[in-house]
């Protein structure tokens, strides 16, 4: 009797291991990177900055050392969800400056069309600060 309920028990583990975790909200998140090589790093990192608040958001936290620019959006499209979000990672990398953009929308899934037009139009402010 004992056997048969330990044996019960394990099989009720393996099928709990097996299980997944459902996620109520979807992570949908869109990155992308150029590279410029005529430029220094502080002229990038200042055109970087300036092109958070042209496509409408509010930097939060900036840490030139490492590159990083965190902002969220200055008004909220959805209030049903969080506001978006903005990372951009800026380094020097062998004789060029790579910035790296990254956007989230928290608890929104699309088709990344609003993500890709957010993209477009910080590289277009970004190439815009750096002349």
């Amino acid at each position: 009797m004992k056997l048969k309920y330990l044996c019960l028990g394990f099989i009720v583990l393996g099928l709990l291991g097996c299980a997944t975790l459902h996620r109520d909200e979807p992570v949908d998140i869109f990155q992308q990177t150029q590279s410029y090589g005529k430029f220094s790093f502080d002229d990038v990192w200042s055109a970087a900055l300036k092109s958070v608040g042209d496509v409408g958001f509010v930097v939060r936290k900036a840490t030139k050392n490492i590159g990083l620019i965190h902002a969220e959006a200055k008004a909220n499209p959805d209030l049903r969800y969080l506001s978006p979000i903005m990372n951009v990672i800026v380094r020097e990398e062998g004789g060029r400056i790579d910035v790296n953009f990254h956007i989230e929308f928290p608890g929104q899934k699309d088709d990344a069309g609003k993500r890709r037009t957010l993209a477009k139009r910080y590289f277009k402010s970004l190439k815009k600060n750096l002349k």
